[in-house]
């Protein structure tokens, strides 16, 4: 080759960004088999060792390219991306094994000299560089090749390969360093983002670990020191989690609680940096998103209070950024809320006197000029469900009183029970409300109940609603009154706004918002928790149906295998939130990561909808097998089963046109202070 032809080709060379594919790239063999699913490739021990060795699943590329100079067809200008699947026979291998058999024989027999047990003194030339030869199994990726955008070079890849040709004309070479991190970081910009660069800027890429082909790591740690490292970082695009579903799959204590904290800083980094308010809720069953992990000492809730907002079950409020998860069931404007509350809370309760009791309407029409006589019965049937909360220990509000409107001849006709009793009667203002406040509520409902059976006493005032609460007010059924002490726990005579409501505000707000679920019985927190996804979905197809935009919103859920499983997804209970924000997330342009061990007890309907996949260890060739029908996870089983190592995962997102084995980065300190800055100067921008 000529001096001024290699200078020529070397400039042309560098104008190609498929070239960068090969810059970093050691020389592993050449393909003698080929054809469009998967290729075989001749190798041999010393480039295996140059190389820094051939793990299985390990990327390779294939070209007719030399590195460094311009192609000598057009055609040539493609490189093809095989993964390792494992060893593969030679041609001869059956004479090449035998060979080896003999050469190891005299190896072991031997009772010679040192020196008659050595390799070279066995084995001629030759023979020693011809069993050094072995073959790959390796799987074709597809093809990468260079396209034109706005008159700029882009990199496109496809998943397949348009033809082959069976002379020997590919080099296999195993790319590290820079090659690497462009097959592991792929695609760095997307055909639409280069049309839409400039106006949008360049496309968010964010770290979320480094390539990781084996558990063993003595290789590749001893190839950081010779600059050949495969540990590259794999950077993913942000917006593919964004409005879109996420599956975390893994056993328990293999780093899923650690991906979902990288994720959520990671959007709540690009939110700032991007000027877009995109509300994330994680549901913490363990604290660990809101508290200090004992592990590395980090918290999401570290961010910042400005930033990230912790519901707690029993919180006083006193401290910044804790909010409580309780709710004032003396509250006129909560009513609905609390009803809800005490619904769900004697559900299950089958007797009559239950059933009546909450079939009672205590909250009625929304305003008054809507349906006067009803307004006025609701408030009548509400003022005894307060005195019934009463007698249940439910500690009031300072200075609380319900007002309702009273008949003249029941006033009356209580007035002179409480005479009687020797206590005060209650008069009402002129135009008939009676004002009572913790201290006579319950006394005046008594001498009610007292009152009734005067023959003067007007019998239609008490409906049927207002007598199926006084039954239970008394007690004198059943447990009454006190089958409403245990849900005393949700109730807070502080609060003055519905928690579930407090929850999206700050979603839409931007914030990351962490719902404490460590403390408290798991009765009651899967009620806070479905309540507060009812009302997100609830909201959500609100704003859908009547034409409004929606909220970008980020949910992640725990124990997903619990919430999604088949059994659900097949009751006719349309109300279940968890099956209506699986089947409707999309729709209303609800991200959802969802962790779990069990892959099979996510429903078939979720997975196949799910764009984004992040699994570590499984310890069930069951769920591993349930996990190999989708994308190329077959090709991982075994390292799935057997590979334990925290955090090692195998990584597939919606634009990434391959899976990568990647080691999960620690979710540290570094990346609390990035996002801290991040909503710093975005503060500062707005100013």
């Amino acid at each position: 080759m000529s001096p001024q032809r290699s200078i020529g080709q070397q400039i042309i060379s560098a104008d190609l960004r498929i070239q960068k594919l090969l810059e970093d790239a050691a020389l592993v063999g050449g393909i003698y088999t080929m054809g469009f699913e998967s290729c075989l490739v001749l190798t041999n021990d010393l480039w295996k060792r140059q190389a820094g060795g051939i793990p299985q699943h390990c990327f390779l590329v294939a070209t007719a390219m030399q590195p460094g100079e311009a192609p000598e067809e057009t055609e040539d200008e493609e490189v093809i991306l095989l993964r390792v699947v494992g060893p593969a026979p030679l041609p001869a291998e059956a004479e090449l094994v035998a060979v080896r058999a003999e050469a190891m024989r005299e190896i072991v027999t031997s009772s010679g000299t040192d020196a008659s047990s050595t390799s070279s003194a066995i084995l001629d030339v030759l023979t020693r560089n011809e069993i050094q030869f072995s073959a790959l199994r390796a799987k074709i990726l597809g093809t990468f090749y260079e396209s034109e955008v706005n008159g700029e070079p882009l990199l496109v890849f496809g998943s397949d390969i348009e033809t082959f040709y069976s002379a020997s004309r590919y080099r296999v070479y195993k790319p590290y360093g820079r090659s690497l991190s462009i097959i592991a970081s792929y695609p760095e910009m997307t055909l639409r983002e280069a049309q839409d660069r400039q106006e949008l800027g360049e496309p968010a890429r964010v770290r979320i670990g480094t390539v990781r082909y084996a558990s063993s790591l003595r290789r590749s740690q001893r190839d950081e020191d010779s600059g050949r490292t495969t540990a590259v970082p794999v950077r993913v695009n942000i917006e593919d989690f964004i409005a879109m579903k996420t599956a975390v799959f893994g056993m328990t204590r293999m780093g899923k609680s650690n991906t979902m904290k990288t994720l959520a800083t990671a959007i709540f980094q690009h939110s700032q940096e991007a000027d877009k308010r995109i509300g994330q809720l994680l549901f913490d069953p363990a604290g660990e998103y809101a508290n200090v992990n004992v592990q590395d000492q980090t918290a999401l809730a570290q961010i910042g209070e400005d930033c990230v907002t912790v519901f707690r079950f029993g919180a006083s409020e006193q401290e910044p950024g804790i909010r409580s998860l309780s709710t004032n069931f003396f509250s006129d404007p909560t009513i609905g809320v609390t009803w809800s509350i005490i619904t769900a809370g004697l559900s299950h309760n089958q007797s009559h006197y239950v059933q009546s009791f909450l079939a009672a309407d205590v909250i009625g029409p929304e305003r008054q000029e809507d349906d006067r006589s009803a307004w006025n019965r609701a408030r009548r049937r509400r003022a005894v469900l307060y005195a019934t909360l009463l007698k249940a220990g439910f500690r009031p509000p300072h200075n609380w009183s319900v007002r309702f409107l009273a008949n003249r001849e029941v006033v009356n006709q209580v007035n002179k029970v409480l005479e009687g009793q020797e206590n005060n009667p209650v008069q009402s203002d002129n135009r008939g409300n009676l004002r009572l406040n913790a201290s006579n509520l319950q006394t005046w409902i008594e001498a009610l109940i007292e009152a009734r059976g005067a023959e003067n006493f007007p019998t239609e005032w008490i409906d049927s609603g207002m007598d199926a609460l006084l039954v239970v007010f008394r007690g004198s059924v059943g447990s009454g009154y006190r089958l409403l002490e245990p849900l005393r726990v949700f109730h807070s005579p502080t609060k003055t706004r519905d928690y579930a409501q407090e929850v999206l505000d700050e979603l839409i707000d931007g914030k990351i918002v962490i719902v404490d679920l460590s403390l408290g019985s798991e009765t009651v927190l899967k009620f806070i928790s479905e309540r507060i996804v009812n009302h997100i979905v609830t909201d959500a197809a609100r704003r859908f149906a009547t034409g409004e935009a929606p909220h970008d919103l980020q949910i992640y859920l725990e124990e997903a295998h619990r919430l999604f499983n088949r059994d659900r997804f097949l009751r006719p209970d349309e109300a279940d939130p968890y099956v209506r924000l699986a089947k409707e997330a999309a729709k209303f342009k609800i991200g959802l990561v969802y962790a779990t061990q069990e892959v099979t007890g996510v429903d078939s309907i979720i997975l196949s909808n799910t764009s984004n996949w992040i699994v570590t260890h499984l310890n069930n060739k069951i769920e591993v097998k349930e996990l190999s029908k989708y994308y190329d996870f077959e090709d991982f089983a075994e390292l799935t089963l057997k590979a334990e190592d925290v955090g090692f995962a195998r990584l597939k997102t919606r634009s990434g046109r391959y899976i990568i084995p990647t080691q999960i980065d620690l979710f540290d300190s570094a990346r609390i202070d990035a996002a801290s800055r991040s909503a710093q100067a975005a503060d500062e921008a707005r100013e």
